[in-house]
């Protein structure tokens, strides 16, 4: 029954594949290109594992977006598809269950990327697995949940081919409203309203990494102010709760 969104899993993983290789590669030729030189500073460093996962998060997320509005994808067809043995619900639960794991799969080939562009230029050897790892990847596949579902939730119940602008909407807006919360610090009320207001915006979880190599404990930077562990939980919440509106709101769509 999940055959037709196996098969546009499976596309977003070539496109998927073919940018992530891209820049792979690019990485791969430059460093060893003749006369190049990689400047780690006045020395090699450590490199923490929970950087390279920021990045593969990021992708994940990115890959996430794409593929976030396959509920909204059927309903051109919708009268072929409530023909199907199954019931509605399920149907909606078993595309959300493939999107999840493919969601899973694209974060672990970015990262898996990242190794090998690592261990062509020798710099496997300086990777350590810092305090933030798996803060940084929980995290990450939370926020990654939270936007598939906040998608899901946003297009399911419109016409099909509407899906994509609301993709490119929701980029849009999730850094203009991050920009209006960071720029309204010197008004309290102001910067107290976007702050609330980027609860909803997935990126808020999410917006930029720190740590210092003189500290045992670097910082996952964000605008919503609560504990690493609080931000994943929570994200991963909102994705369960969105997702479950896409998926019970499926069914009342009409032909």
């Amino acid at each position: 029954m999940t055959y037709v969104q196996l098969l546009r899993i499976r596309k977003s993983f070539v496109i998927f594949g073919i940018i992530i290789g891209t820049l792979l590669l690019l990485g791969i030729v430059t460093s060893h290109w003749p006369g190049a030189e990689i400047d780690t500073g006045s020395g090699p460093h450590k490199i923490p594992l929970s950087g390279l996962l920021f990045f593969s998060a990021y992708c994940g997320i990115a890959f996430a977006t794409a593929i976030g509005t396959s509920l909204n994808r059927e309903n051109d067809g919708v009268e072929m598809v409530w023909t199907k043995p199954i019931s509605r619900e399920r149907l909606a639960f078993l595309y959300v269950l493939c999107d999840v794991a493919a969601i899973v799969v694209a974060t672990a080939l970015a990262l898996a990327a990242v190794f090998i562009g690592m261990a062509s230029v020798g710099f496997l050897k300086y990777l350590y697995v810092d305090p933030n790892a798996l803060k940084v990847a929980t995290l990450g596949l939370g926020v990654a949940f939270m936007w598939y579902g906040m998608l899901q939730a946003l297009s399911f119940w419109q016409k099909g081919g509407r899906g994509g602008m609301m993709i490119g909407i929701s980029w849009g807006a999730a850094f203009i409203l991050m920009a209006f919360a960071a720029g309204t610090r010197g008004n309290p009320a102001l910067h107290g309203l976007f702050t609330f207001i980027n609860i909803f915006n997935p990126l808020a979880y999410f917006g930029g990494y720190g740590v210092s190599s003189h500290s045992s404990s670097g910082q996952i930077l964000s605008l919503v102010p609560i504990d690493t562990w609080a931000r994943a939980a929570l994200t991963v919440g909102f994705g369960v709760v969105f997702s479950a509106i896409a998926i019970l709101g499926w069914k009342r769509v009409e032909a």
